[in-house]
């Protein structure tokens, strides 16, 4: 990260020895015009995202039966994007929803999902996943007093 922007900085610097070359420190133009830098945000990468069989562990706990189905593997495929263009590539939300022909609000909400799973919670956001047992629970022990007809 750092070489970069000492990447641009030199070139910032190359570009502005160039301009004077061409126009005098009083010309309007050396006063009125600036060199911008390019705008990037700082976006935290988590380590699972860069590691294949951790984020295929991630799909398996969100999509557990996308064997079965198509459109459930069709929908663990477009998170597999996302994880790719968003984590990996760092592309921005728009750029994401253009190429996968969604909304950029979907695909932040797709990456809050992701987010969610990846911390061992359920997708919807109703708690941890894996807190009940699975299967048909047991029923519950009559109350003394109460006889079983």
């Amino acid at each position: 990260m750092r070489t970069i922007s000492l990447d641009i900085r030199e070139q910032r610097i190359i570009d502005s020895k160039k301009l004077r070359n061409q126009f005098g420190g009083d010309d309007r133009f050396m006063g009125a015009y600036q060199i911008k830098k390019i705008r990037t945000r700082a976006r935290e990468i988590p380590e699972w995202t860069l590691n294949d069989k951790e984020v295929q562990k991630v799909l398996l706990r969100a999509f557990p039966g996308q064997h079965k189905s198509f459109a459930v593997t069709q929908r663990a495929g477009r998170w597999a994007r996302i994880i790719h263009f968003y984590f990996r590539m760092q592309m921005s939300a728009g750029w994401i929803a253009s190429e996968l022909k969604m909304t950029p609000k979907n695909v932040e909400l797709a990456v809050a999902r992701i987010r969610r799973v990846a911390r061992g919670y359920r997708a919807d956001n109703t708690g941890p996943r894996g807190v009940r047992r699975p299967g048909r629970p047991r029923k519950s022990p009559l109350p003394q007093g109460v006889e079983n007809t």
